[in-house]
């Protein structure tokens, strides 16, 4: 059973990329998902007198129906009804409606992060791990990026 903390309260918008085999065209997928966590987190490094610091984000989204796998959502034919968490995916902070393409300037994923990176939160990510199934309470997939 899950009981999710009222701070998983963000809503966000996920970007998934896909790159047409055949073609070598990439497109984006963007969807809107509600119920969310959302935290910014600096490290610090040290090493001997040097200090290294990171800033990363983690994210962690409730289980949902129309969540795939990344393996399950690259062999979809009709990848709109549903989303996936993959590395190179990118996810903004709050509801947004840009239209992302690589191949118009100004529209390009690049773009897409320079604008939101500072202004409400984006990030890119690096790494995604499932939390659901085995008896887990608050089922959620996990991500991290920056």
């Amino acid at each position: 059973m899950n009981h999710y903390p009222s701070w998983w309260n963000e809503t966000i918008t996920i970007y998934n990329k896909y790159k047409d085999p055949s073609s070598n065209l990439i497109t984006w997928f963007r969807h809107v998902v509600d119920g969310a966590f959302w935290k910014d987190v600096g490290n610090k490094i040290n090493i001997g007198d040097t200090v290294i610091e990171t800033d990363a984000i983690i994210c962690r989204i409730r289980k949902d129906d129309v969540f795939l796998p990344n393996y399950e959502w690259l062999v979809l034919d009709e990848k709109e009804d549903n989303y996936t968490l993959g590395k190179g995916d990118i996810i903004i902070r709050g509801v947004v409606e840009d239209e992302v393409d690589e191949y118009v300037n100004g529209q390009k994923s690049s773009d897409l992060v320079r604008k939101y990176k500072d202004l409400q939160g984006c990030m890119t990510i690096d790494k995604v791990t499932i939390n659901i199934e085995g008896g887990r309470g608050n089922e959620h997939y996990l991500v991290q990026g920056k």
